[in-house]
């Protein structure tokens, strides 16, 4: 492979880094302090992997999530593998169905983000006592009205970045 050849592929390739960076820096957002009394910061990180993996799943296979989940762990102080196996599994879930499904509309994908949000925070709590840090469940009461109101904007995002993806580079499509 000749040095042009080998840029122009590095310059083609970047965009496969970028569901995974949108997501990254939305859990990096989830770190903001906000002044309110109750914690209403919504599961960004999580919306993101879920947004990506129903728009382009084969940019957000299950190892991409896995390391993003990862990162979360790291970022919030949890057990490392805690978030990483949720947010492996919920990106799986949500290429089965879009494999089984096919076309769907926005309130379609809306149920099942929140079927699948619900879970994974039901989840989240048997596995941190299985790591040996039980966490209440209250916060994530408040956490999973936050996270539903949360995504259409962060479908909306994930979107705008797909067309803009798609629109820099007319023949890439999928992953």
């Amino acid at each position: 492979m000749t040095k042009a050849e080998r840029r122009r592929w590095l310059l083609a390739s970047w965009r496969y880094a970028v569901p995974a960076m949108t997501s990254i820096f939305l859990l990096m957002l989830m770190l903001a302090p906000l002044p309110l009394v109750v914690p209403v910061m919504p599961h960004l990180g999580l919306l993101a992997v879920l947004a990506w993996a129903m728009l382009q799943p084969g940019l957000m296979p299950p190892w991409v999530a896995f390391g993003v989940g990862a990162l979360a762990d790291l970022l919030f102080g949890q057990p490392l593998g805690v978030n990483a196996t949720l947010f492996a599994v919920a990106a799986s879930v949500m290429r089965l169905l879009d494999r089984r499904v096919g076309r769907h509309g926005h309130s379609f994908d809306w149920a099942v983000a929140t079927v699948v949000m619900l879970g994974v925070m039901a989840c989240t709590g048997p596995l941190m006592a299985l790591a040996g840090r039980p966490v209440p469940m209250a916060p994530m009461l408040w956490q999973a009205p936050a996270s539903l109101m949360a995504w259409p904007l962060v479908v909306r995002l994930a979107a705008a970045i797909q067309r803009r993806l798609v629109a820099s580079m007319p023949g890439w499509r999928h992953g």
